[in-house]
């Protein structure tokens, strides 16, 4: 037959044309217990076919069939061949079978391997009484059952005091047999006095330091008011000095009231006034710092008095304040 496409001569029932892979259209039935695939295009070959009749590929040849060899060996427990084996072993180097002596694996999983694996009644006897022993031999030790007094702390027989100073003997100890209460409320109580006689005696102590700033700070401006208007330099720079330290003094000294213990809340406002006594001064420690620094700064402190002296002047209030309330707040022992 010939191609419809190219013309070529094909060979009959070719299912495509092995010149120009024109497909023929033809269909074959091929048994696919005797069929082949093209390893090329995988179509499908009829069996004994040197080219695919698709693509036209030459088909590989099935290989020869693998020669085998006949070893002839004896059969495992067949014990007169291998008897036979052991008796030419010499002229025939064949290795003597040995038997092993390791039991099978599965011999220790048996009832009787478990069973002796087990600890023995007598075992568990011995551990439970030797725990009895340390466990009641701990308790007895602990709590002297034998003598109920071993852990005694108090004195129950006279002592001997003659080395003390005093000879003779003594029943009873001093404080021996007063009630834990009673005690223990004394000392709070003398601890609670001693807290609060220290409490009061720094409000006193800070109350004292106030006035004493407060006669400083008022020093200070009357040598505002002389020296810090005059023409003498270092008058001038030695009071501006001496407003500075003040008003440290003052600050520190209200950080100090700050600090103070109330008292569990007894002299809670008579802090709260040493408090505020002690911002009215650092008021006026601050009004006289600036009114010093003018004056230092100025060529002409008399022409500029009333300039030097207007911070000063604004701060007389916080200074009316003070002297009215000082004698009023003072500190009261509760």
């Amino acid at each position: 037959m010939r191609c419809p496409s190219c013309g070529m001569r094909v060979p009959d029932g070719s299912l495509s044309c092995p010149w120009c892979h024109a497909d023929l259209g033809l269909t074959q039935k091929i048994s696919l217990g005797e069929a082949s695939w093209c390893p090329t295009c995988g179509a499908l070959v009829a069996p004994g076919a040197e080219t695919c009749p698709k693509c036209g590929s030459a088909l590989p040849r099935e290989p020869a069939a693998r020669a085998t060899r006949d070893l002839d060996l004896p059969q495992i427990g067949n014990t007169s061949e291998m008897r036979a084996l052991a008796d030419d072993a010499g002229k025939t180097g064949v290795i003597t079978r040995i038997e092993s002596a390791i039991p099978a694996g599965d011999a220790d999983s048996s009832p009787a391997a478990r069973h002796d694996r087990m600890p023995r009644t007598r075992v568990f006897l011995f551990a439970a009484l030797a725990a009895v022993v340390v466990v009641g031999g701990a308790t007895l030790l602990i709590t002297h059952p034998w003598d109920p007094d071993a852990t005694q702390t108090k004195a129950t027989t006279p002592a001997d005091t003659s080395q003390s100073g005093f000879p003779g003997f003594l029943d009873l100890l001093s404080g021996q047999d007063r009630s834990e209460a009673a005690s223990s409320s004394d000392a709070s109580d003398a601890a609670s006095t001693a807290d609060t006689d220290e409490v009061f005696s720094a409000i006193s102590a800070a109350y004292e330091s106030l006035g004493d700033l407060s006669a400083r700070v008022d020093a200070n401006e009357e040598s505002l008011r002389s020296d810090g208007v005059s023409a003498d330099a270092d008058a001038r720079a030695s009071g501006q000095a001496d407003a500075a330290d003040l008003s440290i003094e003052v600050s520190n000294l209200i950080s100090q009231i700050q600090s103070l213990d109330d008292g569990a809340g007894a002299y809670t406002s008579t802090i709260d006034n040493l408090e505020t006594l002690g911002n009215w001064l650092r008021n006026r420690c601050d009004a006289l710092g600036r009114s010093w620094s003018i004056s230092v700064a100025s060529a002409d402190p008399v022409s500029d008095r009333e300039k030097i002296l207007a911070p000063a002047e604004a701060a007389q209030s916080y200074a009316t304040l003070f002297s009215q309330s000082y004698a009023s707040w003072e500190p009261q022992s509760s």
